[in-house]
């Protein structure tokens, strides 16, 4: 029976430097936009990919970078079949090309020209509001080609993140209905229906063999509903997720 893990990759498989102890080993994972180191991976969690891999384990990335950020990352090992990538607005086939069967089917199902002018509309508001505020934030939106795929807000590093957020959610007259927040560390995404990591992580289990064995891992409370998808869900013990239980 194949096994096959759709997994989140950031604080899964690797991490930012500050999420680390110093007497951890690390390994560089992936760069920023300059070319610089910007997360890394430690042995136990080389480890854990090397135990994926030595199993001959599908992995599938289901992550909310772009797929141009993902392109930064360095672990080629997690690039070797699907991924689904900016929250789940796109899937990757396995040849590398974007699955124009996906993005056939979110465009039948969901007006993307309304939710389009939905999301600018929001876009502008939040960057007036952190103008006005003074925050040290911006606000932009997230797009695959014709798709905008949801709205991001990202602070800058080390100031009060959760200050901002809440500040944004509580005084803004944004209609966010039909939009699911996301909130981990100092990213907040709006998302829009079709941006959801459960609906394509389903499709792609629809194109599977029947009797594949599912795992999925993820960090962030977001990631559950896809997580519920498989037979058996994984976390790190340092996680979002984790944080929420009652151990």
């Amino acid at each position: 029976m194949r096994t096959v893990l759709f997994t989140d990759i950031d604080d899964c498989f690797m991490a930012t430097k500050r999420k680390f102890s110093e007497s951890d080993s690390l390994s560089i994972a992936s760069l920023d936009i300059d070319g610089q180191a910007r997360s890394f991976m430690s042995e136990k969690q080389r480890t854990l990919l090397e135990l994926f891999i030595d199993t001959r384990s599908t992995i599938i990335p289901v992550t909310g970078r772009s797929y141009n950020t993902l392109k930064r990352v360095q672990v080629s090992s997690l690039f070797k079949s699907w991924m689904v990538v900016s929250h789940g607005a796109l899937i990757i086939e396995p040849n590398g090309k974007k699955c124009n069967a996906w993005v056939e089917h979110i465009k039948n199902k969901f007006p993307l020209g309304l939710w389009s002018d939905k999301l600018n509309l929001i876009n502008e508001e939040l960057k007036e509001f952190i103008l006005s505020k003074g925050f040290n934030a911006q606000s932009y939106i997230v797009s695959e080609d014709d798709i905008d795929c949801y709205v991001c807000v990202k602070c800058t590093e080390g100031i009060d993140y959760d200050f901002i957020f809440d500040s944004i959610l509580s005084q803004i007259s944004i209609d966010l209905n039909d939009i699911k927040i996301h909130i981990n560390g100092r990213n907040m995404a709006l998302l829009p229906p079709y941006t959801q990591k459960k609906l394509a992580v389903d499709y792609i289990i629809r194109q599977l063999d029947e009797k594949s064995l599912i795992l999925t891992m993820g960090d962030s409370l977001s990631d559950i509903p896809f997580m519920k998808l498989s037979d058996f869900a994984l976390m790190p013990t340092k996680s979002q997720i984790a944080d929420s239980l009652s151990w």
